[in-house]
């Protein structure tokens, strides 16, 4: 690829990341996207990119090769500490590497709004996190995750809606906190370590949260519906 077509994909690329953070994935056109770019042709992001749902996956890459890297850097750093398979230890492998993308007051980020934006667009990196290897760190953080919620006495049943929980709590905040940064950088926040910490707290009870009897009620009358229709 020539100096000036990965110039131009690499345009594009943060400009889809800005406009779908700010008006999501079905609210801006390839069109919008290559005029923000400054293409003069408007065909510039089918060209180099094909349909939107290839431009989301190259958002995503843009992001998480740099992310992955650092995520597995830092479960080998927890495994050497014996903490690779706690929960508070996944959660920051999560998390760290994820906030890595927030920006601070005059040097905006658009990237954890994207996520909250794109993360479910069908057939997109995030759906499948096995299929490339910059999602490696974290299906190996969900895999870890899912083992140590299920021996912690969480049912099998609900033990992946239970890490999605984990994930979503995380993602919206930093995208919250990144839309504050943005937008309204003189209004007082916690700062960057103390948010983070707290953060990885609130993640860390979310998955821990015992099982209500209500819950197991609710669950057991499932069971019984199947096999009833079964």
């Amino acid at each position: 690829m020539s100096v000036v077509a990965a110039s131009t994909r690499l345009l594009i690329i943060e400009s889809a990341e800005r406009l779908i953070a700010e008006r999501g994935v079905n609210g801006v056109s390839l069109r919008e996207i290559a005029a923000e770019a400054d293409q003069r042709n408007t065909s510039a992001v089918a060209y180099h990119f094909g349909a939107k749902e290839a431009l989301v996956d190259a958002v995503f890459e843009h992001r998480m090769t740099p992310v992955n890297d650092r995520r597995l850097a830092l479960l080998e750093e927890l495994d050497a500490r014996r903490q690779g398979r706690t929960l508070r230890g996944l959660v920051e492998a999560f998390t760290y590497p994820f906030a890595e993308n927030l920006g601070e007051p005059g040097r905006p980020s658009w990237y954890l709004r994207f996520c909250v934006q794109a993360a479910y667009v069908e057939g997109s990196a995030p759906t499948n996190l096995n299929r490339q290897s910059w999602t490696i760190g974290s299906a190996l953080v969900r895999r870890r995750a899912l083992e140590v919620l299920q021996e912690g006495g969480i049912p099998e049943a609900l033990v992946e809606d239970r890490w999605d929980l984990v994930g979503s709590h995380i993602a919206h905040a930093l995208a919250g906190r990144e839309l504050v940064t943005h937008l309204a950088p003189q209004r007082a926040q916690t700062p960057r370590d103390l948010f983070l910490s707290h953060l990885i707290d609130t993640a860390t009870a979310i998955a821990a949260a015992p099982v209500s009897s209500d819950t197991v009620t609710a669950l057991e009358s499932r069971r019984l519906e199947s096999r009833r229709l079964a």
